[in-house]
């Protein structure tokens, strides 16, 4: 690699976000995992009777009784709270939510704030699949969800690759999801219609069913529009289905790696921004990206489990009565991908075990309830044996943006397809967010070429990560 940095900026602690002391039970709402975090102190899960908030602890330490959950927004928790109370009897005084309010790329550092206090309380921590396993391999943050008196043969039902990467580098079992974030493709069935000429997702899908495909499909959409339309919005979105998609891990034997699925996604990326098929310059999560939705600048977003119901894609439309709502159709798409997913992990300094184990199995290894789950949320979830369950029992019919396609029914073949064995690292939050940093850059013409796009990759993961070994880059 050339010119490869060898000063290393120091990185300070971020101070520690204020507690967040939430009940469960009542009327509460779960919000979307795209939300504004909830300002810091504030309490938003409702208390067990009506929308009464519970009283804030006076510190973590005299929540030591409770069962303590560490997380980034209160999103996923006030829901699970709310039915997990409903079906099980347990009452908000039980749970202590310390919820720091920000993005799920920022938790890690008010993790490990909060957790350097040795009196701080914490029973169990959601993690995100990029991070994840910088506490799953931690023994001193996580501890075997063996220690609380999971089997292997819990494990049964779930997918395949929520389970891998729930487990430590020496295959430990630290961890479990109460999703299946598996994704696919959203468009605009209006406009397909009107640029394309289908009328049903199977038609559509055949355009888009690979990569080669989607290309030559934008490029239609573009012509038919005069260039008006793109057929996705950001080169983001289109390198969550690549990254998610590797078959080979980002660092191994210690050394990073750059696989061919990443030099396949620098030369489509630059042909899709040169030639108008994403929108250039649309960061995701601004409003300008969602409001690309209620208008034909775009006909098309890639979105996850979490991002149907109140959260991208209904933001996207324009919100219930919106520009777009019940436009909306989704397809599996050029292949398959998860984006994202939350997974429920031990604190070492766990003191209430048994109803840590009653909570984390409620939402991923008892098919009943986690069917209850999926149903109530709306969420695709991690246990085969409840997505098969809600499928066949026809009571959930899919979201109302999607002008009445249920999404499961496309997520299911997804999920089925997800592989990522042997293909996580505990590095792979800064390592993709500098790949398509340094693509992205490359895109709009701040690099000459591939080369220089690689180096600056490379030298951005080195300031972050230096004890890598970058020797193949030389």
């Amino acid at each position: 690699m050339k010119n490869l940095k060898k000063t290393i900026a120091m990185i300070s602690s971020v101070v520690m976000a204020g507690s967040v002391f939430a009940a469960c039970g009542g009327n509460t709402e779960g919000g979307s995992d795209t939300q504004a975090p909830a300002a810091e102190g504030e309490t938003t899960a409702a208390a067990a009777e009506g929308e009464t908030e519970a009283a804030p602890a006076e510190g973590d330490a005299a929540a030591a009784d409770k069962l303590t959950v560490l997380c980034w927004n209160t999103d996923d928790i006030d829901p699970m709270l709310k039915l997990f109370c409903e079906k099980t009897g347990h009452t908000a005084d039980e749970f202590n939510v310390k919820s720091f309010g920000c993005g799920g790329g920022e938790a890690a550092e008010n993790y490990d704030a909060y957790l350097a206090d040795a009196n701080n309380d914490a029973d169990i921590m959601f993690v995100e699949a990029d991070w994840a396993l910088k506490y799953i391999n931690d023994d001193n943050a996580t501890q075997p969800l063996s220690n609380i008196g999971f089997t292997d043969a819990d494990y049964a039902d779930l997918y395949d690759y929520t389970i891998e990467i729930g487990k430590s580098s020496s295959g430990v079992q630290k961890g479990l999801s109460w999703q299946a974030a598996a994704g696919g493709f959203c468009y605009r069935a209006d406009l397909a219609e009107k640029y394309l000429g289908v009328t049903t997702p199977d038609d559509f899908q055949a355009l888009v069913s690979d990569w080669d495909k989607f290309m030559d499909t934008a490029a239609k959409v573009k012509d038919a529009s005069n260039g008006e339309t793109a057929l996705t919005s950001t080169l983001s979105g289109v390198w969550q289905v690549f990254s998610a998609a590797r078959t080979n891990p980002w660092v191994a034997d210690n050394k990073l790696q750059l696989d061919d699925e990443c030099k396949k996604y620098i030369d489509l990326a630059k042909t899709m921004y040169d030639n108008g098929y994403v929108i250039k310059d649309l960061a995701q999560w601004n409003t300008d990206w969602y409001a690309a939705g209620q208008t034909d600048a775009t006909m098309g977003y890639f979105v996850s489990t979490w991002g149907f119901g109140d959260s991208i894609l209904t933001q996207a439309a324009g919100g219930e009565g919106g520009a777009t709502y019940g436009q909306w159709r989704v397809v599996v798409g050029p292949q398959p991908f998860y984006w994202g997913g939350t997974w429920a992990t031990v604190a070492t300094r766990c003191n209430n075990p048994e109803l840590a184990k009653e909570f984390i199995s409620f939402f991923t290894t008892d098919a009943e309830t986690a069917q209850a789950y999926s149903e109530s949320k709306g969420e695709y979830v991690s246990n085969q044996k409840a997505m098969e369950a809600v499928l066949a029992n026809g009571s959930y019919t899919g979201v109302g943006v999607l002008g009445g396609q249920n999404q499961f029914e496309t997520l299911n073949v997804v999920a089925e397809n997800i592989n990522m064995a042997g293909g996580i690292t505990p590095y792979d939050s800064v390592i993709k967010q500098a790949f398509n940093d340094a693509v992205t850059q490359y895109c709009q013409g701040n690099y000459a070429d591939v080369d220089a796009t690689v180096d600056a990759f490379v030298n951005n993961v080195a300031g972050q990560l230096p004890d890598l070994d970058y020797s193949n880059f030389d």
